[in-house]
């Protein structure tokens, strides 16, 4: 009966001690998220998660021993997983003074020009930040950096929606003036909207600035420089630069 017992306590140590490792484990799993946003993270014609930052992810992690699924979700509800749970990474970010200190950082992976588009067609000129506070309506991707960088330059005009692709469109009806996009992702989005990117012209320049992959603070920052020197291994060794050819992306 002693044996027994001690036989017992064994099993149920050896099953604790599984569960917890199993614990551990999914502790340590990281929850990856993207929003689509070509040429960054978009589905090809066959249905295909790619993209220049989806390559970079998937060699990250094919160098470090990592395969974790990369969720695409919409951007706001990527900021809300960043912001509440450890151990996740949301890409692609621009990377700003307000979001500094909020985030762990890999990258830099690209860097953008912001723009104010307006249809080719249009008798538009903005010299300045007042004259584009004076349009109608501004489209923007509500809780992009456009959309947080404009409001904190004081513009009450701000037409904000779902997509870019919303967006887009939107500006092809007449529905907004302008709609703010980088000279990066015009392209696809005008494509994703059923048009050409020939439909629309740049008529005001932003500002400028770079994308990273975002780590949420909690993140354990032994994985965050793991993940930093793969990166760096991808620029020493070609193969980030090889991608930046293929999606024709500059860093």
């Amino acid at each position: 009966m002693i044996h027994n017992f001690i036989r017992a306590r064994r099993f149920f140590l050896c099953a604790s001690l599984l569960i917890l490792g199993v614990q551990q484990a999914r502790a340590d799993d990281l929850a990856l998220y993207c929003e689509e946003d070509r040429p960054l993270q978009f589905y090809n014609a066959q249905g295909k998660l790619t993209g220049f930052t989806i390559e970079i992810v998937e060699e990250i992690q094919k160098r470090i021993g990592t395969k974790f699924p990369i969720q695409v979700v919409p951007w706001a509800r990527g900021v809300e997983m960043l912001n509440r749970n450890p151990n996740t990474l949301l890409f692609t970010m621009a990377r700003t003074t307000d979001r500094e200190s909020a985030y762990q950082w890999i990258g830099p992976i690209a860097s953008v020009t912001y723009e104010l588009f307006a249809k080719a067609d249009a008798d538009l000129k903005i010299n300045n930040l007042d004259d584009a506070r004076k349009l109608s309506l501004i489209g923007v991707y509500r809780n992009d950096i456009r959309d947080q960088t404009l409001t904190k330059l004081g513009f009450t005009n701000l037409d904000r929606a779902a997509s870019n692709i919303s967006s887009f469109k939107k500006l092809m009806v007449g529905r907004v003036a302008v709609y703010a996009d980088s000279k990066l992702g015009v392209a696809g989005v005008a494509k994703a909207a059923g048009y050409q990117v020939s439909d629309v012209k740049s008529v005001f320049r932003l500002f400028d600035s770079h994308l990273y992959i975002a780590a949420s603070k909690s993140t354990n920052k032994n994985v965050v420089a793991q993940w930093n020197e793969a990166l760096d291994e991808m620029k020493k060794d070609k193969t980030f630069q090889r991608l930046q050819k293929k999606y024709n992306i500059e860093e």
